[in-house]
């Protein structure tokens, strides 16, 4: 599918093409596979999920749970469970390959008898919640107390609140060094450990397998509000209670932060409801959150220049997500209805008969001299025949989607980086070789009971046994 997009054609859109008339405060396209953009989860303040088909427009699935509105969804690896949190405070995981019984064999995976396969508790409402990029059966959940809370759903797991600790923080005197809670949390996109903020803006570095704080970094003096990776996980941008959006280079290696640029709206002083990356990673988004407009900023992550203001309706902006290979950006307006930006694409006929040329005037037509022959039927019998053997391949899943990437374990001048611990006790261990450790002991942590959402090549199956209702009969 990659390999039909124009590499020539403009990047970011340019205005609202569709609207979608729905109650969402929050939306989420799935990020990777084969079907990576071809579904938009919303996330309803009446407590409903929705999923759309962005192609067709329609909604291809309803989900029901909650009981007020969804602040946070997520997406495993391969699109067969989706994670929602609301503001009730549980948090549920669905399973989108619940099929009807004469529907079930159809699919390569295991279908249940109901979407809803497991609800988390928590003591306060929920702001975010993030599936582990290579388990879905551990989640990473953000509370509206500044808490964010690790959750293993495998056997001997729990739930977890993670704190600004550090190992060796417990020989020191508490009242030596001022702890600050943690407003926001996410997984980097390798899932090898665990980016939180702080009210104190501070990014904090932390192992998922140990829970212990491995860098601070300090980023800023105001809170820190949001952070979002970019798909390959080298870019980061976050923003803060001081409105501004900053974006920093991560080192793969040892996952340190390097800040390249800091962007904020000097006019307005916008503050912002949603940040995220292009599905590349060459633009910058944010999501203003001015209570008389609906703009999306849309700068250049290596220049810095601010190149498009998306302007929309006349309404604030609750929540803003790009498509993840396509110059899409879905936005929730306050209203509820989510407004798709794009680029308006001229019809390009030549694609479809590569002799077709588009002509300004009228002009006389030649006629070849074998153009209107008239063509024997046995052949056009023979040809039929032949194409109605050819067999399409539809199933085989092409190499160029989009997929989580894996963790950045290098090779260490000691030897391998599982080893590296053990390889010399007097000898101080360096930094590449701590962060290799780490990320290989937290790959083999992930992996050590897999979930089911093992076939990259799910999609969601429509349910042909239900009844189709016309508008005039909804009216």
């Amino acid at each position: 599918m990659q390999q039909l997009l124009n590499p020539f054609a403009q990047k970011y859109p340019e205005a609202v093409d569709a609207t979608l008339s729905s109650q969402a405060t929050s939306v989420r396209f799935n990020p990777s596979g084969p079907f990576a953009g071809h579904y938009l989860a919303a996330g309803g303040s009446d407590g409903l999920v929705e999923i759309w088909d962005v192609d067709t427009r329609g909604v291809v699935r309803v989900l029901e749970g909650h009981v007020k509105a969804v602040a946070g969804l997520s997406w495993s690896r391969n699109n067969r469970y989706l994670l929602s949190a609301s503001l009730d405070g549980t948090a549920i995981v669905w399973d989108l390959a619940a099929l009807t019984p004469l529907l079930r064999p159809r699919t390569r995976v295991k279908p249940t008898s109901t979407a809803r396969r497991r609800t988390i508790r928590f003591d306060a409402p929920l702001v975010t919640a993030s599936f582990h990029p290579r388990n879905s059966n551990v989640i990473l959940a953000t509370l509206a107390c500044n808490e964010a809370v690790l959750v293993d759903l495998r056997p001997g797991g729990g739930q977890f609140v993670l704190e600004d600790v550090m190992d060796g923080d417990a020989e020191e005197d508490d009242g030596a060094k001022r702890k600050s809670s943690i407003s926001c949390a996410t997984w980097s996109p390798c899932g090898g450990r665990i980016y939180a903020g702080t009210t104190s803006g501070v990014v904090l570095i932390l192992d998922p397998v140990s829970r212990l704080v491995q860098a601070r970094i300090r980023v800023g003096t105001s809170g820190i509000r949001q952070l979002a990776f970019d798909a390959s996980g080298r870019g980061l941008v976050l923003s803060s209670s001081d409105r501004a959006l900053r974006v920093l280079n991560v080192s793969p290696a040892t996952g340190a932060l390097a800040p390249i640029h800091r962007f904020q709206d000097l006019v307005n002083r916008t503050p912002w409801h949603a940040i995220g990356f292009s599905g590349d990673g060459d633009f910058v988004m944010g999501g203003g959150g001015h209570k008389m407009t609906h703009n999306v900023f849309v700068w250049d992550r290596d220049s810095g220049v601010l190149v498009k203001v998306l302007e929309g309706p006349k309404e604030p902006l609750v929540d803003c997500d790009w498509h993840p290979t396509r110059p899409v950006i879905a936005s929730v307006a306050n209203s509820g209805d989510i407004h798709v930006f794009q680029t308006a694409q001229p019809d390009n006929w030549a694609a479809f008969a590569a002799g077709f040329e588009e002509l300004e005037e009228n002009v006389e037509y030649d006629e070849r001299e074998d153009e209107f022959d008239i063509e024997d039927e046995d052949d056009i019998a023979r040809k039929k025949d032949a194409a109605e053997d050819e067999v399409i391949d539809v199933l085989t899943v092409q190499a160029d989607y989009p997929r989580r990437p894996d963790p950045a374990i290098v090779a260490v001048p000691n030897g391998d980086a599982v080893a590296v611990a053990a390889a010399d006790a007097d000898q101080p261990e360096s930094e590449e070789a701590g962060a290799a450790r780490m990320l290989a002991a937290a790959a083999e942590w992930a992996d050590a009971d897999p979930d089911d959402d093992t076939w990259d090549g799910f999609y969601l199956s429509l349910n042909l046994l239900e009844e189709v209702v016309d508008d005039e009969d909804t009216s």
